[in-house]
C-alpha cells in the first residue's frame, strides 16, 4: 500500500486529488487464512510461514494485562482475542505512519485535509453488525493544514460518516450536484454536514444527535436496525424481531464467540454481561439511558415513565426515515406504497400481520 500511495503521489499530474486507502488489519481473517491468525495478526511477522513486511515491528501484548471492556467476556480465550487484535492495531497505526511519510514526501503534507476513520465497529459481541455503542463508536481523526486553530483538541460534536462527503466537498469548495433517487421525488438532500467549521470552534448547538441504519452484513445475515443516537438515549428499532440476530462467518469462528457458544452448551458461567439467547432475541424496541446506564442493560421502552421520551425519539426516527426515503420506513407492520409521493406522504399499506 505505501508503494502505491508513492505511485501515486508522484505521478506528474498538478489537479487536486483525492485519495482513499483502506486498511485490512483491524480485521478478523480466521475463516479466510487461519494460519495468520483469528485478526492475521501473525502475517508479515517473520515467523516460519508467515511471510515479513519489513516495514512492520509487530508489538505483542500480554493477554493477563489488556483491559476487558464491559461487552466482551473476561475469559482467558477472550484476553487472547483481544491482545492480538491490539497487535493488529499497532500495526495499522505503524501503515498509517508510512501513508503520512509519503504525503510528507510528495510535499503535499501543508495542502492535504486528512480524515481517518472506520466503517464499523470493533468486531466483537455487541460491535460489529450491532449498533450499541460499541458497534456505532468509531474513530474519526480529522487534519487541516488550513485550520490550526484546535490542533491536538477534541470535540464534543455527535459526528457520522455521512458527514465525510460534505466535509471534502465543502474542502474542495464544490457545490453538491443537483440529483434524484426516484423518478417523482425531490432532489437529494444531504443529511450530513461538513466538519471543516469544528476545526474552528466548538459549536453550541446542531451537533447533538446522530442516526445509523443497518440491513446486513452478508447475504445470510439480513436483520434491519434503524437507530437514533442523541447525548443522552439511544433508540434502536429491530425490524426483524421475530427472528435471531444472524452472527457473520468470521466472527462465528472468532475464539471469543467459539467460547461463548461452548460455555453456553455446557452450562458454564460465559462471564459475558447479556446470555446468548439474549443477544439473539431482541425486542422490536430499545431504549437505553446512557448516562444511567452506559453500558446498555436496562432496556426502557416499555417503562411508564419514559413513554413521552420513547414517543418524540420515536417521530424523530421516522422523520428522519421519510427525510432519507427509507423504503422500511412502513415495516414491519406494512409494506410501503410509492405513488409517486414518497417524500412528502409514503402510503404504509397494512399488512395484518399481527405486528401492529
Amino acid at each position: 500500500m505505501k508503494h502505491l500511495v508513492r505511485k501515486f503521489l508522484h505521478e506528474n499530474d498538478t489537479r487536486p486529488f483525492f485519495l482513499y486507502v483502506g486498511f485490512h488489519d483491524p480485521h478478523r481473517c480466521g475463516h479466510t487464512h487461519p494460519e495468520y491468525g483469528s485478526f492475521c495478526e501473525k502475517f508479515g511477522n517473520g515467523e516460519p510461514g508467515m511471510g515479513r513486511i519489513k516495514d512492520w515491528k509487530p508489538i505483542l501484548y500480554s493477554p493477563d494485562e489488556v483491559i476487558v471492556p464491559y461487552f466482551i467476556p473476561d475469559t482467558p480465550i477472550a484476553r487472547k482475542d483481544i491482545a492480538a487484535q491490539y497487535t493488529t492495531i499497532s500495526r495499522l497505526d505503524q501503515g498509517i505512519g508510512l501513508i503520512l511519510k509519503e504525503l510528507t514526501d510528495a510535499g503535499h503534507a501543508n495542502d492535504t485535509l486528512i480524515i481517518y476513520s472506520s466503517d464499523n465497529g470493533i468486531p466483537f459481541p455487541m460491535g460489529r453488525t450491532n449498533l450499541y455503542e460499541p458497534g456505532m463508536a468509531e474513530p474519526m481523526i480529522i487534519s487541516s493544514p488550513a485550520h490550526k486553530e484546535r490542533y491536538g483538541q477534541v470535540t464534543d460534536a455527535m459526528t457520522s460518516l455521512v458527514d465525510i462527503v460534505p466535509t471534502v466537498l465543502d474542502w474542495y469548495r464544490i457545490p453538491y450536484p443537483h440529483s434524484y433517487i426516484f423518478r417523482k421525488a425531490g432532489p437529494v438532500v444531504l443529511t450530513g454536514k461538513s466538519m471543516l467549521p469544528l476545526l474552528t470552534f466548538e459549536p453550541q448547538t446542531g451537533w447533538d444527535s446522530v442516526y445509523s441504519s443497518h440491513n446486513l452484513h452478508e447475504v445470510t445475515m439480513y436483520y434491519p436496525m434503524r437507530v437514533l443516537r442523541n447525548r443522552r438515549f439511544r433508540l434502536i428499532q429491530n425490524l426483524n424481531y421475530k427472528m435471531p440476530f444472524p452472527i457473520d462467518q468470521d466472527f462465528y469462528v472468532s475464539p471469543t464467540f467459539l467460547d461463548i457458544l461452548n460455555r453456553t452448551r455446557s452450562h458454564q458461567p460465559t462471564h459475558w454481561s447479556i446470555s446468548l439467547h439474549d443477544y439473539y432475541y431482541r425486542p422490536q424496541w430499545e431504549l437505553y439511558d446512557l448516562i444511567a446506564n452506559p453500558q446498555e442493560t436496562e432496556n426502557l421502552a416499555h417503562e411508564p415513565r419514559y413513554t413521552k421520551i420513547l414517543a418524540t425519539l420515536q417521530t424523530e426516527l421516522k422523520m428522519w426515515q421519510l427525510k432519507t426515503s427509507d423504503p422500511w420506513i412502513c415495516a414491519p407492520s406494512g409494506v410501503l406504497e410509492n405513488s409517486g409521493a414518497y417524500k412528502h406522504d409514503p402510503q404504509c399499506m397494512p399488512l395484518y400481520n399481527e405486528l401492529d
